[in-house]
């Protein structure tokens, strides 16, 4: 699965949540604060350089990260490059004209997005859902009950992954195809998105039965088995993270 949490002995894998993910939050906010295609680049090749080095994901597992949110991020690139106004002409023929500065622009929001996708994706891998519910019931003080809210969100997300995988092996093996055309290809994916979001649904009613069998949500406060290991250099690397984005923030 691509969108999952995978144990692992890598440095992402020992930070704890929390710290991590004021990191993360950093991350979205310089991506959203920085102008230009190649800061753009730049704070990307940061991010590939961190979950592939410091994360321990594979080439290949960034690569379909990449492949996944291309989907939206080149046509978005196309169609910018070919609408927004500039002055420094590159190509034209007829009414298509592509400009420096339209293409800066496309580049600068299509890094963007591949950059916020791949950080999240970074953190998902990394961080036990578990581990992070713990941590903010227990230093940020939220109720658990929003708390496994966020932890069910990150779970459902590899199972709805598991849902269309099935899902499309079934078709495949009872000799359904995706038609040819605009029009027909538009109609199976819609019947694929429903019959996923059908099974999604039965899935979440599942869960609620289990839950009220259970008694969640029934005390106030909750316990927790596992006990969250904070390394030293966790807090004080978020900080150092805030310390930049702040500055970042002020010098823009």
């Amino acid at each position: 699965m691509l969108i999952q949490y995978e144990q692992g002995n890598s440095l992402l894998h020992r930070w704890d949540p929390l710290s991590k993910l004021a990191v993360l939050m950093c991350t979205a906010v310089v991506a959203m604060l920085w102008d230009g295609a190649l800061l753009q680049a730049i704070l990307l090749a940061g991010c590939i350089i961190a979950a592939r080095w410091a994360g321990g994901l594979s080439l290949r597992h960034l690569l379909r990260g990449i492949k996944l949110i291309a989907v939206v991020a080149i046509p978005y690139f196309v169609l910018t490059s070919l609408t927004v106004p500039g002055e420094t002409v590159w190509f034209q023929w007829g009414p298509i004209r592509l400009t420096a500065e339209s293409v800066n622009q496309a580049g600068e929001m299509s890094l963007r997005m591949i950059t916020l996708f791949l950080s999240s994706l970074a953190y998902i891998v990394s961080t036990d859902p578990q581990e992070l519910v713990a941590e903010m019931v227990r230093r940020l003080r939220i109720p658990y009950r929003f708390a496994f809210g966020i932890s069910a969100a990150l779970t459902f997300l590899p199972t709805l992954e598991e849902e269309g995988a099935s899902i499309r092996a079934a078709q495949q093996v009872r000799g359904h195809r995706p038609p040819k055309g605009i029009a027909g290809r538009l109609s199976w994916w819609g019947r694929f998105v429903a019959a996923v979001l059908l099974n999604s649904l039965r899935r979440v009613q599942q869960t609620a039965g289990a839950m009220e069998s259970k008694g969640f949500g029934a005390y106030p406060k909750r316990t927790f088995r596992k006990e969250v290991v904070v390394p030293f250099w966790g807090p004080a690397a978020a900080i150092i993270a805030v310390v930049l984005t702040a500055w970042s923030w002020w010098t823009v």
